[in-house]
């Protein structure tokens, strides 16, 4: 595949991105009257709108050296370094989930677009098992959701495991892989995704946009749940079951044109706003095998795991699965065997944690990038939360 065609297959990115205001004289909206109208928003909804955006919101996870959490702890405990200086005037509050006044909900996420088949019903079956142990109410809210081709669809959370045994047959009955992938030669697949850049065969130029493909859709399906919980009040646990999306390392594509650069900085940080906005903690868990293996980052992205300040140094493997959890403060749970204890480690992060909370200063820098990192006081703790926010204006 040529540079050229490359690009232009990996620009379709650019469905990904937030949506753009509407045109002079046209609205938002689509049909009807083309007037365009002024909404006006009360100081509430504007001191809120400010809130949002300008509150930074930690969930601090703290384990001990045999996993449980840390509870019982005092602000006093812990120093929150932003941009590796101690940052003060903290809002701290321990959080017990049990009791909590907003509870955190939990979304198990079923992917379809980087799984096979055979993927996608072992998948389901793991789901079904850990719903079945549950005999009582589950602690926690929880959702169903499936990523297809056909988009994200989300079920209604249920502390009842009958309600949601019902609903992952509802949503996942019929639920296929992705198309394209089924018209692609099996072993150039493996080869794609195993041996970046050795894709060669005549099938190359529909194998590489089968790729980007899953790449649009996943990310498009990540960016609509994390912007549908902003509004959304408590913690979220998501948990996204599956290898994640291609890296796109293959050498027919090149990440040196601006604009594409541009494009991909842009989504990196909406995506990772919302993350943080919609207090999502991202976990990946992915059972492997020979024939299902995470993409492992290369060492640019790697070196960059804790999120990227400039646009020239992104890359589409800057917006992988495991970057997004690693950033959230979320489990990386590769070569898990056993789908429900992975799921029940994940969910066991909302029944005690902490939550800290501070004003930003608005953004100066074109990306307002900070890194975050937060400190205990005492030896042989593990201390998992967000590692990087970007500031609003």
């Amino acid at each position: 595949m040529s540079a050229l065609s490359a690009c232009a297959a990996l620009s379709l990115t650019a469905q990904v991105a937030p949506p753009s205001p509407a045109k002079p004289g046209q609205s938002a909206g689509e049909g009807g009257d083309q007037t365009p109208r002024l909404v006006p928003r009360s100081h509430l909804d504007r001191e809120r709108t400010y809130q949002i955006q300008h509150r930074i919101v930690l969930n601090v996870q703290v384990t001990d050296a045999s996993g449980k959490p840390a509870a019982g702890w005092k602000a006093q405990d812990f120093t929150l370094l932003e941009d590796q200086r101690p940052r003060t005037n903290l809002s701290f509050k321990a959080m017990e989930g049990a009791t909590a006044t907003v509870p955190a909900h939990v979304i198990l996420v079923l992917d379809a677009v980087n799984n096979s088949a055979r993927d996608i019903a072992n998948d389901r079956k793991e789901v079904q098992r850990f719903l079945k142990q549950s005999h009582e109410l589950l602690t926690y809210p929880t959702s169903i959701a499936a990523v297809s081709d056909s988009g994200l669809t989300v079920g209604k959370p249920s502390r009842d495991s009958d309600a949601l045994l019902k609903e992952l047959k509802d949503l996942t009955s019929s639920l296929q892989a992705i198309g394209c992938a089924d018209e692609m030669n099996p072993n150039e697949t493996f080869q794609a995704l195993m041996i970046p850049g050795v894709v060669t065969t005549a099938e190359s130029v529909r194998q590489l946009n089968c790729l980007n493909q899953r790449f649009i859709e996943s990310l498009a399906a990540l960016s609509k749940l994390a912007e549908h919980q902003v509004n959304v009040p408590g913690r979220v646990i998501l948990i996204w079951i599956g290898p994640g999306w291609p890296h796109l390392y293959n050498q027919q594509f090149r990440h040196d044109d601006a604009a594409l650069r541009r494009n991909l900085f842009a989504q990196l940080v909406h995506i990772s706003t919302a993350l943080r906005e919609g207090q999502v903690t991202l976990n990946m868990i992915c059972p492997s095998d020979f024939l299902r293996k995470t993409e492992a980052l290369n060492d640019h992205d790697k070196a960059l795991l804790d999120g990227l300040q400039k646009e020239d140094e992104v890359t589409a493997g800057s917006l992988s699965l495991q970057a997004f959890a690693h950033q959230s403060g979320g489990r990386i749970l590769i070569e898990k065997k056993n789908i429900p204890d992975g799921i029940a480690a994940c969910i066991a992060d909302a029944a005690s944690y902490y939550v800290l909370s501070f004003d930003s200063d608005a953004a100066v820098a074109a990306s307002g990038y900070h890194s975050l990192e937060v400190k205990v006081d005492k030896p042989g703790m593990t201390v998992r939360t967000n590692t990087m926010y970007y500031a609003e204006p």
